[in-house]
């Protein structure tokens, strides 16, 4: 071979070979360097993950799931004490602006001393298969881990999620939930969710165009406001399908509820959209349909919409303009493993929840149109599962009265419980049946007399004491800061709790009401905070066992009580808790009612 050729032909492959060592390679020391200080842990009471800062004054991204709390009824509550912790170990106290469990995505603020290093973004619309990346979290137990590999997949649309999702062959770890998975040059692709174990250690990605629109909501509305025409549905025109229905392009619209916003507007079941607001639109595949789905929820709520439609035989299709408004979506129902955004109002004393009921709840379990609540809870051994409730029943009256929504419900039924009905008349729907039945309360606490003081602001769970004390039998007189109350009418002092508990601590009412109840034998008791109360109006408290909040167990001991950081304590007729959620709210209640029942 000609000397000259050779090494040219020698120096092409040399270059080729370099050009392609990146993809074994480890990751450059310089990346590492470059993404680290931006990647941080995230810790709290239940659990934790990953996060990555996007902004040097302190927002993070992470999963919706890393930072949710598990209060069953209340599927948007956070975790009480999140803590953020930067790769130098310092700690900071995060607050929620903003979370959604589908897509898993939420937005952090810490307050540092300093401005953070923040990631850079990638173009997440322009990947590509084979493309490479890295993936970098906080394992448990593990201060920090880089995984590498490449995108395998960018379009998967079978994991039930809202848009597509990035597939990775980047190992992601327990704890690494919330982390950025990297492009080779360090900029973030996507916010990796979580991991499939098994031969094939998958991992799943939320596109960062994904998330950086959920942070736009979050900021704007402190949640994920989506748009919506509600209520119809898509299908894409796969090949079999356009063939049948002898359509080139478009979107089919498979299903309108009947009297809705969609139906109003002029769509009906059988239509083909070819253009949205004089744009063509189609769909061949599902991740196609996602994404023209998602363009248009994160429209702004209140714009208005133009579709073009084809309507009729393929003989005979007309082709119409149909226009309608966007409105923001309703709150999402639970559904499979959604937890959803409806709060449930349960009454625990009647084994009964309910919640309101949503036009998507109506598509999705095929509920009748009938105006009313919507059955959550009905525990088959107490009274709501004796009166013959189920769930996906349709409370439409209570005593004769319509309840069209929880506000009415909650009027209907607490005016019966205040009048200690023995029984009380529902009228519900299942399915095409109208069913009559009656609840029969028990009244465990008929003869109580409750004062609930209240703060003005930051309570937690008063809401909640008052419904269950109602549906407990109880009188329950709710009053606020400055209320001028007789201890000698009560039976029993209750002061709920939330960071607004200590205001009660600097009101001269309460500390007199609390004072008096006490030297008169009364039950007195306290949630979370509100507990410093008792020790400040007690003189005689030394020595008495309390409980408290944990930031607020300095103060309490401070005033000579004896604090057990029990969730629940009672002293004689002292009863306080942490307030730290639902169950030991409840737990609390209990331990009250047992108080009361042993001083008869």
């Amino acid at each position: 071979m000609n000397i000259r050729l050779y090494l040219l032909l020698s120096a092409l492959l040399a270059g080729l070979a370099r050009a392609q060592a990146p993809a074994t390679q480890d990751i450059p020391d310089e990346i590492v360097k470059k993404v680290d200080p931006a990647v941080v842990a995230i810790q709290h009471e239940r659990a934790g993950g990953s996060g990555f800062i996007i902004t040097r004054d302190g927002y993070i991204l992470t999963n919706g799931h890393v930072v949710r709390g598990d209060d069953e009824e209340d599927p948007m509550q956070t975790a009480k004490s999140i803590t953020v912790i930067l790769n130098d170990e310092q700690k900071f106290p995060a607050k929620v602006i903003g979370f959604s469990m589908d897509p898993d995505v939420a937005l952090l603020k810490i307050e540092a001393s300093r401005p953070l290093q923040a990631v850079e973004f990638a173009d997440s619309r322009r990947v590509q298969i084979g493309q490479r990346c890295f993936a970098v979290g906080m394992p448990l137990g593990l201060k920090r881990t880089f995984t590498r590999g490449i995108l395998s997949n960018v379009e998967r649309t079978d994991l039930g999620t809202e848009t597509k999702v990035f597939q990775t062959d980047a190992a992601i770890n327990p704890g690494n939930s919330g982390g950025p998975l990297f492009d080779h040059e360090g900029r973030v692709l996507g916010l990796n969710t979580y991991g499939q174990s098994g031969a094939n250690n998958l991992g799943f990605t939320i596109p960062i165009h994904v998330a950086l629109a959920l942070k736009e909501s979050f900021l704007a509305h402190g949640r994920f406001v989506r748009a919506d025409l509600p209520v119809y549905m898509t299908s894409e025109l796969y090949a079999e399908l356009a063939r049948g229905l002898k359509a080139d392009k478009g979107i089919l619209v498979s299903a309108v509820l009947r009297n809705s916003a969609a139906y109003q507007a002029g769509l009906r079941e059988g239509d083909i959209i070819i253009e949205t607001d004089g744009q063509p639109c189609s769909a061949r595949t599902q991740a196609e349909l996602l994404d023209y789905n998602w363009e248009l929820t994160i429209r702004k709520p209140g714009t208005d919409i133009t579709f073009t439609v084809l309507r009729g035989p393929a003989t005979a299709r007309q082709r119409l303009t149909l226009k309608a408004k966007l409105e923001a979506m309703e709150p999402l129902p639970k559904w499979r493993y959604h937890a959803g955004e409806i709060v449930e109002h349960r009454y625990d004393a009647l084994g009964l929840g309910v919640r309101q009921v949503v036009s998507l709840s109506r598509l999705l379990f095929r509920l009748s149109d009938a105006s009313g609540v919507l059955v959550s809870t009905a525990r088959p051994t107490d009274p709501a599962g004796k009166a013959g409730l189920k769930e996906f029943d349709i409370i439409t009256h209570v005593a004769g009265q319509p309840t069209p929504d929880v506000p009415a419900f909650q009027r209907a039924l607490e005016a019966q419980l205040a009048a200690h009905a023995k029984a009380i008349e529902l009228t519900h729907v299942r399915g095409k049946f109208t069913l009559v039945t009656a609840l029969a309360p028990y009244y465990g606490q008929r003869g109580s007399k409750v004062a609930l003081l209240v703060p003005t602001r930051d309570h937690e769970y008063a809401e909640l004491l008052r419904r269950e004390l109602v549906a407990s039998g109880a009188t329950v007189t709710t009053a606020g800061p400055g209320a001028k109350l007789n201890a000698a009418d009560f039976s029993m002092i209750l002061l709920a709790g939330g960071a607004g508990g200590r205001e009660l601590g600097n009101d001269a009412e309460t500390l007199r009401l609390v004072k008096e109840a006490y030297a008169a034998k009364k039950i007195v008791a306290a949630v979370g905070p509100s507990a410093i109360v008792l020790a400040k109006a007690i003189p005689t408290i030394a020595g008495k066992k309390l409980t408290t909040s944990k930031d607020d167990s300095a103060e309490l001991i401070k005033l000579k009580a004896n604090y057990t950081g029990k969730s629940v304590e009672t002293d004689g007729k002292l009863v306080t808790t942490t307030g730290f959620d639902r169950a030991t709210v409840r737990d609390f209640l209990k331990a009250l009612y047992r108080t009361a029942r042993d001083n008869e």
